[in-house]
């Protein structure tokens, strides 16, 4: 954990190490999802047509808000975030709470919902909801490349930011 005191200030992370960081997450991510997946529908034998399918959604759901508050409020690192020397902090430096946590999620959540309408309204040739949505991302990720913080919506609205940690000093042997 980074620590608020230490005369090191805390450099922000650009959108090309985070982007880098969200491909080797949500691979992660996939994989716990999948054995999720695959021992309720096991258990329950759940399909899409099967009356408990919302609880499996919520299930999904909560599985996935579990595995990233349990990295992000014991430390703030993640698996991936580690091997991209990234660290999840509060505004001033400090760890983060559930709370934290809860906000930055369904925030973050609700931009790849944003995301996955536009895609799938450019799939069906509705082409003013997949533009609305491409000036949206393109006007988000401008709008964080130029922030001095490199915040992002759902940093704003969970008062978080991605920290780069300091590179190991390699010793010799």
């Amino acid at each position: 954990m980074t620590d608020p005191q230490s005369s090191a200030p805390l450099e922000p992370i650009g959108i090309l190490r985070r982007l880098a960081c969200v491909v080797y997450e949500s691979m992660l991510l996939l994989a716990v999802l999948m054995l999720t997946a695959l021992g309720a529908t096991l258990l329950t034998g759940v399909t899409e047509s099967h009356p408990l399918f919302p609880l499996f959604t919520l299930l999904i759901l909560c599985v996935a808000f579990l595995y990233f508050g349990w990295f992000w409020t014991r430390g703030g690192i993640s698996l991936a975030m580690q091997t991209w020397r990234i660290q999840l902090v509060g505004r001033r430096g400090q760890a983060i709470t559930w709370m934290h946590a809860m906000r930055r999620f369904l925030v973050a959540l609700l931009q790849w919902v944003v995301l996955l309408a536009g895609l799938q309204a450019w799939r069906t040739d509705l082409w003013p909801v997949a533009v609305v949505v491409l000036v949206l991302v393109v006007a988000g990720l401008i709008w964080t490349w130029r922030h001095p913080q490199k915040l992002m919506l759902h940093d704003l609205l969970s008062d978080t930011r991605l920290v780069r940690l300091p590179d190991h000093k390699k010793t010799g042997v």
